[in-house]
């Protein structure tokens, strides 16, 4: 995964678990789904795509992990409702 995308990861593990704790949702369940979230769309891209020698595939494979997590984030995590 690089160096970059370590850190990436370790990222959205943190920002999931911070965001789901603020949500009061199971934190670590949510990390994982984190890490999940970035990795498979990364794995994915790096297995479909870079085997075609695409310029800076590693860059995009990160970006495009990143963006699916966010996503994720956004759409699903975000708008659990808080248990009152």
């Amino acid at each position: 995964m690089g160096a970059i995308g370590g850190i990436v990861s370790i990222a959205f593990i943190v920002w999931f678990y911070i965001t789901a704790e603020a949500k009061k949702a199971p934190a670590i369940q949510w990390a994982i789904a984190g890490f999940i979230s970035y990795f498979v769309p990364w794995l994915v891209w790096v297995k479909v795509i870079g085997p075609k020698k695409m310029p800076f595939s590693a860059s995009i494979g990160i970006l495009f992990g990143a963006t699916c997590a966010f996503l994720v984030l956004t759409f699903i995590l975000k708008r659990i409702k808080q248990p009152e």
